[in-house]
């Protein structure tokens, strides 16, 4: 699928008729969604990480660090929306980026799960270990696959 309306096409078996509105609603409720919160909670994250207050209930005054990164990624974002090209493989490309990085990030948490020092008593036992492992395994398997077909075309 290279457009959003052949993806609105593939739903009509599903949807008949209304398949493109549909679609269109759905898109719009999603893109909502994602453009407020994901700018949202990155800017709670890098203002709590750094210390400084972080809160839609203060103000600009007391709060500049958290208000400008939450406006600067909405400004990058609906550059990025606003742009010339194909927004549909631009989702597609940013979800194996999203898979190549997932792997690396399981591994880090798997890594802090089986540490005593980091959880003490709760850290994990043999069998989740395991079981985890194997887990975090077969996403890298696949996060490769994606990659490899989305880099040669065979998807």
């Amino acid at each position: 699928m290279q457009t959003a309306g052949q993806a609105a096409e593939a739903l009509r078996p599903v949807a008949g008729p209304a398949a493109p509105p549909l679609f269109a609603i759905g898109l719009l409720g999603a893109s909502l969604l994602a453009a407020s919160v994901v700018p949202l909670s990155t800017s709670y994250a890098i203002a709590d990480a750094i210390g400084t207050p972080r809160s839609v209930s203060a103000s600009f005054r007391q709060a500049r660090l958290f208000y400008g990164i939450f406006t600067l990624q909405i400004v990058i974002g609906a550059a990025v929306a606003l742009a010339p090209g194909n927004l549909v493989a631009l989702v597609v490309n940013a979800q194996v980026l999203n898979g190549i990085i997932t792997p690396m990030l399981l591994t880090y948490v798997l890594i802090l799960a089986n540490r005593s020092s980091v959880l003490g008593a709760a850290k994990n036992g043999p069998i989740f270990k395991t079981v985890a492992t194997v887990s975090v395994a077969v996403v890298g398997a696949l996060s490769v696959v994606v990659l490899i077909e989305t880099l040669f075309g065979l998807g």
